[in-house]
């Protein structure tokens, strides 16, 4: 029998029992593809991550749902580094920002991690440049497949594929009301069926009206053909979203960085907060998409296998 610690982190917030919770095994080694997923299945979070050695980076981390494995999400990513730097792993200075490496399934990325007397205060991670994919011609029907009606999406900016890791669809919301009245997962195998028609098991809605006048935007994410009716903070969704607003001059860039503060999981009684900066090229290009956000961890436990 070998024993295997793992940890659960909120994350995107620094209060526990809000956030998105994570599950998180730290040394992974020795667990084989259909044990990892079976392990995301019965922790029940909408991703458990597990960290194994690299060498091509700081670490290789590894995504589960409880039905699939992703090659990159941003709350785990978070909440991951955060513990890694409390655990004291990883080789950070005290003060200032440490920069570390992840092998993902999208690649080798930077995340950096905010130290003040050698304790996290903030993590943000690096994700690919924005690819922007296919269009919703049809928003009425993405409406009501929502659960919503066929007013419920706008068509100026149309609904649109936006990946910078993970393809995932964003989806203009007409009013924060509206939001707010959508059910969980959307009209369920309707959603799933017309997400996996544009290439995606994703769908980032949201809505300019905020309840904190500091937020830009207010968000619920639906990904029900993953077993996650709803995420309540989606970093990588965050990302692709910033990106697309800047995209359609939603959101201008000060000084060459496009800002967007995301409030999500309200609705399901799990407030959590993302920042992203979306950085601008002289030719209005998007250059570099950056995602934080803080965690805290409360659970600690073992499994014995």
């Amino acid at each position: 029998m070998t024993s295997y610690c793992f940890y659960q982190a909120d994350v995107f917030t620094s209060t526990p029992l809000s956030g998105n919770p994570l599950a998180i095994f730290p040394e992974a080694e020795g667990l084989s593809d259909e044990t990892m997923q079976a392990l995301a299945r019965e922790m029940n979070l909408s991703e458990t991550t597990f960290v194994l050695p690299s060498a091509r980076a700081t670490r290789r981390v590894r995504f589960f749902t409880p039905a699939a494995e992703i090659p990159l999400a941003g709350h785990p990513t978070v909440g991951t580094w955060w513990l890694l730097a409390e655990l004291g792993v990883v080789e950070l200075p005290d003060q200032g920002i440490g920069r570390v490496t992840q092998e993902t399934g999208a690649g080798i990325l930077p995340v950096d991690i905010h130290l003040d007397a050698g304790k996290p205060r903030e993590v943000v991670m690096v994700q690919a440049l924005p690819d922007f994919g296919p269009m919703v011609p049809n928003p009425a029907d993405l409406g009501e497949a929502l659960g919503g009606t066929s007013d419920t999406v706008l068509s100026n900016p149309a609904p649109q594929v936006v990946s910078t890791a993970l393809p995932q669809l964003m989806v203009p919301v007409r009013s924060l009301a509206e939001l707010q009245e959508l059910p969980s997962g959307g009209s369920g195998g309707k959603l799933v069926e017309m997400l996996r028609g544009l290439g995606t098991e994703c769908a980032m809605c949201y809505a300019l009206e905020t309840v904190d006048p500091a937020a830009t935007v207010h968000c619920r994410m639906f990904a029900p053909g993953l077993g996650v009716p709803e995420d309540p903070a989606t970093g990588s969704a965050a990302g692709a979203l910033g990106s697309y607003l800047v995209l359609h001059n939603i959101v201008r860039p000060h000084d060459g960085v496009g800002t967007v503060v995301v409030e999500q999981g309200l609705e399901i009684g799990r407030p959590s907060r993302i920042h992203v900066e979306v950085a601008v090229g002289n030719g209005g290009e998007i250059t570099e998409v950056r995602v934080g956000g803080t965690a805290v961890t409360f659970i600690e436990g073992e499994v014995r296998l």
